[in-house]
C-alpha cells in the first residue's frame, strides 16, 4: 500500500483483491466514475484487465471532507488510465474511436459528480464544520479583518468547547489570538482586582478591556509551540513591544506556572528574568516567592508574581502618572514605576507561524 499526504487529498492504492471498510460511505456516483478505471485494453487481440482500486478522501484535522481536490485528482487518474489504453501500446483494434463513447459517458459522470461532490461538501461541512484551534487557522481559511472569531482549542480542562476571541489580523503578518487588553475603557480603576476564580475563567469585553483566562490560556498555549508579543503604549503615545520566542502556562493544579523565554523587540525585557517558571498569584491566594506579603493582594492584580515583580499587566489602571511607587500598569523597562501603561495587549502566535501570502 502507499499513501501521500503533503497537506491536501490522501490517495490510497489497494490491490485488486484487498477487503476493506470505509466508514464514510462515498457517494454513488464517484464510485461509478472509479468503476471507470477498471477498464478493458485490446493488445493482440487479447483482453487485459487494469485496476486502480482507488479510495480517495480528503484527510483534514477534524475529519473527513470531501472536496474538490479530490475530483482534480480523480480526473488525472482517468485521463492517465486513458493515456496508456490509448496511447504507448499498438492495439490490433482496428477502429481508434471505439473509446470515445466510454470516454465522453466518463467525462459526462464526472460533470456530473463534480456537482454531486460540491452538494456533498456542504453536507458534510453542516455536519462536521472545520473548526480552527487560533487565530492563526482563522487567517488560513480566509479571515484577514481584526475582530472576533470563534475557535475551539483543543484541549481536556476546555473539552473543546467553542471560545469567542479577538483576533489581531493587522500585526506581523496576523495570525495572534489575544489573552488580555487594557486601555480608557471607562472601567474602574479597580477593574482587574479580581479573585482566582474570575482570573481562571475570564472577564470582560473581548472588543475592548479582558483578560481571557487561565484555563483558556493554558488550553490555547499547551495544543502547539506558541510565541507572545507584549504591545505596550505609554501615555505619550509612544509604543514598544516584547517578543518571546517560547509562551506557554501549566494547569491549574501546577497554580498555572509561566514559561516564558526568548526576549526580542525595543520595550527591553520585563518577564523572562523575574517571571519565569513563577505561580499565578490573585488577591486571594498567594502563590508568590515573597515571604512577607501577597503581591496579588498588596497591588491588586493576578499576575505571575516573583517578589513582586518588573512588569505587570493586570494592576490598577493609573491611566499615567501617579504618587505610589508600584501598583498600576508596569513594564519597568520601557516605563517608570511611577508611570502607568496607558494601553497593553498579550498575545500570542503559533511559532512555525507563516504569513498566508507566502504559503
Amino acid at each position: 500500500m502507499h499513501m501521500e499526504h503533503r497537506g491536501g487529498p490522501v490517495v490510497r492504492w489497494w490491490p485488486r483483491n484487498w477487503r476493506f471498510q470505509v466508514r464514510n460511505p462515498i457517494p454513488l456516483k464517484i464510485r461509478r466514475v472509479l468503476g471507470l478505471l477498471h477498464a478493458k485494453s485490446y493488445v493482440g487481440g487479447q483482453t487485459s484487465s487494469r485496476w486502480c482500486g482507488a479510495i480517495i478522501w480528503c484527510a483534514t484535522k477534524t475529519g473527513f471532507i470531501l472536496d474538490m481536490f479530490c475530483v482534480y485528482r480523480l480526473l488525472f487518474l482517468f485521463c492517465f488510465t486513458i493515456s496508456q489504453l490509448s496511447g504507448n501500446e499498438i492495439s490490433s483494434y482496428d477502429n481508434p474511436r471505439g473509446l470515445l463513447p466510454d470516454m465522453d459517458n466518463a467525462l459526462h459522470l464526472l460533470a456530473r459528480a463534480k456537482i454531486s461532490v460540491t452538494k456533498y461538501m456542504t453536507l458534510i461541512k453542516t455536519i462536521n464544520p472545520y473548526r480552527p484551534v487560533d487565530c492563526e487557522e482563522v487567517l488560513y481559511t480566509g479571515y484577514n479583518k481584526s475582530g472576533i472569531y470563534t475557535i475551539w482549542p483543543r484541549n481536556r480542562v476546555t473539552e473543546d468547547k467553542p471560545l469567542d476571541v479577538f483576533c489581531d489580523m493587522d500585526t506581523d503578518g496576523g495570525g495572534w489570538t489575544v489573552l488580555q487588553r487594557r486601555g480608557d475603557f471607562k472601567r474602574p480603576i479597580d477593574y482587574f482586582n479580581k479573585d482566582w476564580e474570575s482570573y481562571k475563567k475570564g472577564f470582560g469585553d473581548i472588543d475592548k478591556e479582558f483578560w481571557l483566562g487561565n484555563d483558556n490560556i493554558f488550553a490555547l498555549t499547551n495544543q502547539r509551540a506558541y510565541s507572545a508579543r507584549f504591545d505596550l503604549e505609554s501615555i505619550k503615545g509612544e509604543k514598544r513591544y516584547a517578543l518571546y520566542d517560547s509562551f506557554w502556562i501549566e494547569d491549574e493544579y501546577r497554580k498555572y506556572t509561566l514559561h516564558i523565554q526568548d526576549y526580542s523587540g525595543d520595550a527591553g525585557d520585563s518577564m523572562s528574568e523575574q517571571h519565569n517558571n513563577m505561580n499565578f498569584s490573585t488577591k486571594d491566594q498567594d502563590n508568590d516567592m515573597h515571604d512577607e506579603k501577597n503581591c496579588g493582594f498588596n497591588y491588586k492584580a493576578g499576575w505571575w508574581f516573583n517578589h513582586c515583580y518588573s512588569s505587570q499587566l493586570n494592576g490598577l489602571h493609573r491611566r499615567g502618572l501617579h504618587e505610589r511607587r508600584a501598583g498600576g500598569v508596569h513594564w519597568f523597562s520601557f516605563s517608570t514605576f511611577t508611570e502607568s501603561l496607558a494601553t497593553t495587549e498579550i498575545k500570542i502566535r503559533p511559532k512555525l507561524f507563516m504569513e498566508a501570502n507566502k504559503l
